[in-house]
């Protein structure tokens, strides 16, 4: 038997998700960035990687469902 639940999240959903996550992935880098030592400089950069990459991917997908 199939499963009546829906498998792809709403479209809503991906959209909010698609804003909260780089805001908060931004307050990350702040706080990381005030305090100073090599393992939070490591992780700043992996934070401020993880952003752009997600609004690269959130520009291509727009694009695409153009």
């Amino acid at each position: 038997m199939e499963s009546k639940g829906n498998s792809e999240p709403s479209p809503k959903i991906v959209k909010w998700l698609t804003w909260i996550i780089p805001i908060v992935l931004i307050g990350v880098i702040f706080l990381l960035k005030n305090m100073r030592n090599p393992v939070t400089d490591v992780l700043f950069y992996i934070v401020c990687a993880g952003v752009i990459i997600l609004v690269i991917f959130s520009i291509i997908k727009e694009t695409k469902s153009r």
